[in-house]
């Protein structure tokens, strides 16, 4: 219990900490990235962005970091921590809906990069093979010690799911176009972050839920290692989403 109550008082301070003004550098290198043009009208869109991001995610890497540290670690690392700090960010991103009218679309935008759906794809399926890997073992009556963790993260990646496709379904302001292009860029830039972590998330699942030989290690940076590399890539590559004229308020 005290352990918890340290965590709380850490990730709040950490909340508090990161929610400073955000440096014009980080703006403009997530505009390069993006390819979006920083305007008077973008910038505000992509401040608030990073500064909640930036918020949620510290606090969540905290937790991760200090539970690790403790003589009896609980079962959250730092990466785990983080990623539920971007999970966080989303709903409380989700939860803010903006005043306005918004703007008559006659698809979803296209959020995903190519390489990005296949980490969505694969992260799926890692959680359901894992999952039915480890109930399968369970049903034998063998132990499945990491089948809680197997099954957590299938929970996490059904999240993911939902909050992707809530991504590409939110309402778009009616807005002028380099307002829209900020609210897309970030929305796509929030994608990418949430398949390929939870790609990497699925992945140590499916690990908890079988027994590795001895040579299993190996194996595992084998594996681990290009998929850490790709997700990286393909969460901080430059994705543009092209944005068409501004639909006219009703």
């Amino acid at each position: 219990m005290f352990s918890l109550a340290v965590t709380a008082v850490l990730m709040t301070f950490a909340a508090w900490y990161w929610s400073g003004p955000v440096h014009p550098q980080r703006i403009f290198l997530f505009a390069r990235r993006q390819a979006l043009a920083v305007t008077p009208g973008a910038e505000p869109v992509v401040r608030r962005y990073l500064r909640t991001t930036r918020m949620w995610r510290a606090s969540g890497l905290t937790a991760g970091v200090f539970l690790t540290a403790l003589p009896d670690p609980m079962s959250l690392d730092p990466f785990s921590g983080w990623f539920l700090g971007v999970l966080g960010a989303e709903l409380a991103i989700g939860a803010r809906r903006e005043p306005g009218p918004v703007a008559a679309t006659t698809s979803p935008p296209r959020l995903l990069s190519p390489q990005a759906r296949a980490f969505l794809y694969g992260g799926a399926a890692l959680s359901v093979l894992g999952l039915l890997a480890g109930i399968g073992v369970a049903v034998t009556g063998r132990p499945v010690p990491g089948l809680p963790w197997t099954v957590m993260t299938a929970a996490v990646t059904g999240g993911t799911l939902l909050l992707v496709r809530s991504l590409r379904r939110r309402p778009i302001p009616a807005a002028p176009a380099d307002v829209v292009a900020a609210v897309l860029a970030t929305r796509s830039r929030s994608a990418h972050t949430l398949v390929t972590g939870n790609a990497i998330l699925a992945f140590a699942g499916a690990l908890a839920a079988v027994t590795l030989p001895v040579w299993g290690d190996l194996v595992t940076g084998l594996m681990g290692l290009p998929l850490l590399v790709g997700a990286f890539l393909t969460g901080t590559r430059q994705w543009a989403i092209t944005v068409g004229p501004a639909a006219t308020p009703p």
